[in-house]
């Protein structure tokens, strides 16, 4: 008698906090991804500035500051195709959660 009605408990739980746990994980994939893009963008633009700082470092005359001119051109134009792709990645992101949580709306109101 009592096993049916634990039973019957668990069962209404389980469909009552299915979505929510759905929801839940989705969240938390997609701040693990967002997470993980912010760290990679963190890595690489380090990497720009660090690699400017010896470049920097390398002037001794007027030569290597044309140099270093030209190079801090290149530069910029990477760090600017830099952040049209982080831009990208952080837009396709978005609309990955956002169609995930379409869909988990779309399966909760069936149910």
């Amino acid at each position: 008698m009592y096993t049916n009605i634990f039973q019957n408990f668990n069962e209404q739980s389980e469909k009552t906090f299915a979505p929510l746990l759905k929801f839940n994980q989705l969240v938390a994939k997609n701040f693990t991804d967002l997470t993980n893009l912010q760290l990679d963008a963190a890595r690489q633009y380090a990497d720009i500035g660090l690699s400017q700082l010896q470049v920097g470092l390398q002037v001794k005359d007027v030569q290597d500051l044309v140099s270093c001119g030209s190079q801090q051109l290149e530069t910029m134009t990477r760090v600017s195709q830099q952040m049209v792709e982080d831009g990208k990645k952080l837009a396709a992101l978005a609309q990955e959660f956002q169609s995930s949580l379409e869909t988990l709306a779309a399966d909760a109101k069936k149910k």
